[in-house]
């Protein structure tokens, strides 16, 4: 169409064209090479201008067109390809243990309920179609770690290691005690074996010939001792007892074992042995005095007991004689069970058999499983069992970090507390630094055979499940004391759990293996996670060395307080607004009924830790932090959140409220909606309007 557009307006050269005029002739083509105006046929209409125009766009348009279209089209790719170079310089978390974080989230999480009105809901409200175990993310993994030791234990293979062996043989022993063909004779030799015992030590009702001028309370004593408490740490005696904590010191004071059912006992010694437990301690400053040398005046035993339980005797005896104190006014006590064990020795020596013997009944196979036997009463081989065989040690020196950095958070804050004096300032920044730390097992244990070395047990493969308990309970009494006389490395807090500890009287935290693994802590988490989940956790622990009593006791673990009591009138107002918080609290599963004063110690351990890790979380280079897969498009700082209340997800309460007001950790929706509450930035993150549930106008802080 172009083409012949073009030809029809071409002059001819030579031929002259005759047309049908309407109008004047039109002149020749001029020599000058104009043409001469002629009227067109009716074929050939005249070019108007607008005509010509149009004939240009269409001549000069098109390519144009054609010309912006590839470069739009251009520009379009290059768009959606910087776009997608962004998309991939999004890095994501893609390690299986990431992959199982993201399931967590994704999955525990309600959707239908709104973060600000409960945090608690909307992160775990379908919690329970994902998971059976009772209690948080820390209790399904101890759970998971003790079906490891129990695996372990099934199998039943060869080892070099004296304590594993230990472990084997009690598992072995536990289970033929449990075996209903062989129980009978297992039962009758045991009480025999007990018996012999009793009279071995002394026993009046046993033998005619007793007679009270061969009674030595300092022998009978040494022959008695057994380990008490679940945390394995106190050593009774029937008259007192002694606690050695997590710290290199040894603390007498009154016992809590008593006999009811012995009458001619119990009209006299234990009467006046409840009597002297129940004196009264009004304040923290009481707990305990630098007083061994008289109150080994006034009951002269206790030198001769500390050094009997010392594996190297009277050598490390040097160490440990000003590391001991009496517990609670334990010094007029003394004096008063000296004069009660020499009133009538007879009366004495009986009751003293008799609770070693009751004891000793208490040591019978669990019907619920041996492995829990193994674990109990050999935690700190069931630990180097787990280390050994399923820990990640590639995460050691991420978690040494961490707590590095959240005692750097810790002192950062307390630097910028605006209500402290400087007293207080320096002495809870004194304290943060001094504080000794364990991540997951001594180094020095790490060595083949070091354990066996210091973990003095000899069993014969013929000792009964009772004699190897016994002989058992006699090296855990050694290490505690060779843990005060410094001869061993690891204090008796050791558990097999996945918990960090903080030691109020050696200013230490202690973070267990369990912890640092998967679903809480992992390598190759982003490092907002770790912060989120064991980074609050040992924030917490940390927090427990200023709390109540915690600010009463000094940089070395002291009974000495560093605060300005100025400050205190302020610190009450705090107490007082965590206390009412939790009162005020509509807990699920309890309602309005809780008591915040049972529970004060962890809630301000919370707030501290939540303080800390969130101050260290603000100093990340969030650019260089990987996401978790399925949450490209969210803010850091919601997963942030997220993952610090999915340690704390659980299923409801099977509870009564009489025994969660015992209990001293406040409910896990509490310590997920309460303590987010009065975070500030929980609020900024998640736009959450003023007075709502999860913004309240009045928020409960510490420091």
């Amino acid at each position: 169409m172009v083409g012949l557009m073009k030809k029809s307006n071409t002059p001819k050269a030579k031929t002259q064209k005759t047309t049908t005029q309407t109008g004047p002739k039109k002149s020749k083509k001029s020599k000058t090479g104009s043409i001469p105006k002629s009227t067109p046929s009716k074929s050939e209409k005249p070019s108007s201008p607008k005509k010509k125009n149009w004939k240009k766009w269409i001549l000069y348009g098109i390519p144009i067109l054609i010309i912006l279209a590839l470069v739009a089209t251009l520009i379009v790719v290059l768009t959606l390809e910087k776009f997608g170079e962004d998309k991939e310089e999004v890095e994501v978390c893609e390690t299986k243990e990431c992959i199982m974080l993201a399931d967590h989230l994704h999955n525990w999480k309600d959707d239908s309920v709104d973060p600000c009105q409960d945090f608690f809901k909307y992160s775990c409200g379908k919690y329970n179609e994902h998971n059976v175990i009772e209690g948080p993310q820390m209790t399904k993994k101890t759970r998971i770690t003790e079906k490891l030791i129990k695996e372990f234990l099934k199998k039943n293979e060869s080892s070099n290691s004296k304590t594993e062996n230990a472990m084997k043989h009690l598992f072995r022993t536990c289970e033929e005690s449990n075996d209903e063909s062989k129980k009978y004779v297992i039962e009758k030799e045991r009480i025999k074996y007990i018996k012999q015992e009793a009279i071995d030590i002394g026993w009046p009702l046993a033998d005619p010939s007793w007679s009270s001028s061969s009674f030595n309370l300092p022998e009978v004593l040494r022959k008695i001792p057994s380990i008490l408490d679940d945390e394995r740490s106190e050593i009774g005696y029937g008259l007192f007892k002694l606690r050695i904590p997590a710290a290199r010191k040894v603390f007498i004071g009154a016992t809590s074992e008593y006999f009811f059912h012995f009458d001619s006992i119990k009209k006299d010694i234990e009467r006046e042995l409840a009597a002297i437990n129940n004196i009264p301690t009004s304040s923290p400053n009481e707990m305990y005095s630098d007083n061994f040398r008289e109150i080994n005046e006034a009951l002269p035993i206790f030198d001769h007991l500390i050094k009997s339980l010392l594996s190297k005797g009277p050598r490390s005896w040097g160490k440990v004689k000003n590391k001991i104190y009496g517990w609670k006014n334990f010094l007029p006590q003394a004096k008063k069970i000296k004069d009660l064990v020499y009133k009538d020795k007879r009366i004495t020596a009986n009751y003293l058999v008799y609770k070693y013997v009751s004891n000793s009944l208490r040591w019978i196979p669990v019907s619920h499983g041996c492995d829990h036997d193994v674990i109990k009463y050999l935690p700190l081989p069931s630990i180097r069992v787990f280390v050994r065989n399923h820990f990640d040690k590639g995460g050691l020196k991420d978690v040494d970090k961490l707590v590095e950095d959240i005692r750097s958070g810790f002192i950062d804050m307390i630097e910028k507390s605006k209500w402290i004096r400087e007293k207080t300032r320096n002495g809870a920044i004194r304290k943060a630094k001094a504080m000794k730390k364990t991540i997951s097992y001594p180094p020095e244990l790490e060595k083949p055979g070091a354990l066996d070395e210091h973990f003095n047990i000899q069993l014969d493969p013929s000792d009964s499940y009772y004699i190897t308990m016994r002989k058992i309970d006699r090296a855990s009494m050694n290490l505690l004391l060779d843990f005060v006389s410094s001869d061993f490395s690891m204090g008796p807090q050791f558990t097999l759990e996945a918990n960090a500890l903080y030691a109020i009287f050696g200013n230490s935290i202690n973070v267990l293996a369990p912890i640092m693994d998967d679903p809480l802590f992992h390598s190759s988490f982003p490092n907002y996670a770790k912060i989120a989940g064991i980074g609050f956790i040992i924030g917490h622990e940390i927090g427990h060395g200023y709390d109540i009593p915690g600010i009463f006791f000094d940089e070395n673990g002291n009974l000495n307080p560093w605060h300005d009591k100025k400050d205190e009138p302020e610190l009450e107002k705090k107490i007082m607004c965590l206390i009412n918080q939790y009162n005020n609290y509509d807990d699920p599963s309890f309602g309005k009924k809780l008591n915040g004063t049972t529970t004060l110690g962890e809630m301000i351990a919370d707030e501290i830790g939540q303080d800390v890790a969130w101050r260290t979380f603000k100093k990340l280079d969030l650019s260089q932090e990987k996401k978790i897969i399925g949450f490209e498009d969210y803010s850091i700082e919601k997963l942030y959140f997220q993952i610090g209340a999915t340690n704390w997800c659980s299923p409801r309460s099977a509870l009564k409220l009489d025994d969660q007001l015992k209990k001293v950790h406040p409910t896990n929706s509490f310590r997920i909606n309460g303590l987010f509450a009065n975070e500030k930035a929980f609020a900024e993150t998640f736009n959450c309007p003023v007075g709502s549930p999860m913004n309240p106008v009045k928020k409960c802080t510490f420091f």
